[in-house]
């Protein structure tokens, strides 16, 4: 009889071990959601100015070309891909490699499953190469093959969807340009969201604003979203 007492105390210290464990699981998954979707500001436009050209004198001193310049997603098709999940956390910009060997960055947005090939109905991959829908397959395979070929480092940068409501919300918000850049005092790599200011680069330098800067993504791995 006494052993089978100890076995059901036992037994429900287990079960309330459980419970917590899954309670506090969901808390942390929560937090996590509440933090990621303030990931990234808006820096100075003379910082990522700098920080891009350092970037491309390291690289021509190396005797590399830049390899990521020229990726751009027009600002329908940022509001299509952020509206193709429910209650948004934010968008990876993930590397990926095609089978011909060239890199691509892969637009993925992020909802509150916090996992990037979870099977969501309609939800929009974008080739920032093109600027085009890809599908889930494509992107995961070209992102697979990434990963294979670059065991460590940076697979992709996280931005938060505080940031995306910043940047739909600018009037002048025509293209989301995707550049490289390495922070000159740090030296870590950043990848910069730059909104261009088009109607004053056509005027040329003025007292308007020539565009705006975002950066303090959060490079993954290790991140809570994967």
């Amino acid at each position: 009889m006494k052993s089978f007492f100890v076995a059901v105390v036992l037994s429900l210290g287990m079960s309330l071990l459980a419970c917590q464990d899954t309670k506090d699981g969901l808390e942390n998954k929560l937090a996590d959601r509440s933090y990621y979707k303030t990931i990234g500001k808006q820096i100075p436009f003379e910082t990522g100015m700098r920080w891009m050209e350092f970037y491309q004198k390291r690289n021509s001193q190396e005797g590399r070309v830049s390899i990521l310049s020229g990726y751009e997603i027009s600002a329908s098709q940022v509001e299509t891909m952020l509206a193709s999940v429910s209650d948004p956390v934010g968008v990876a910009f993930h590397y990926g490699t095609d089978s011909w060997g060239i890199r691509h960055i892969i637009a993925i947005p992020v909802d509150g499953s916090m996992s990037l090939w979870s099977s969501i109905p309609g939800r929009v991959f974008v080739d920032a190469n093109t600027g085009n829908a890809i599908s889930q397959s494509t992107a995961q395979t070209w992102a697979q093959h990434y990963k294979n070929t670059h065991p460590t480092g940076i697979w992709f940068h996280f931005f938060g969807q505080n940031i995306f409501d910043e940047i739909v919300a600018i009037p002048f918000f025509n293209n989301l340009d995707i550049e490289p850049a390495i922070d000159d005092l740090t030296l870590l790599p950043q990848l910069l969201l730059i909104v261009w200011n088009e109607t004053s680069l056509l005027g040329g330098r003025t007292s308007e604003e020539e565009g705006l800067i975002f950066d303090a993504s959060s490079p993954c791995p290790p991140c809570a979203v994967e």
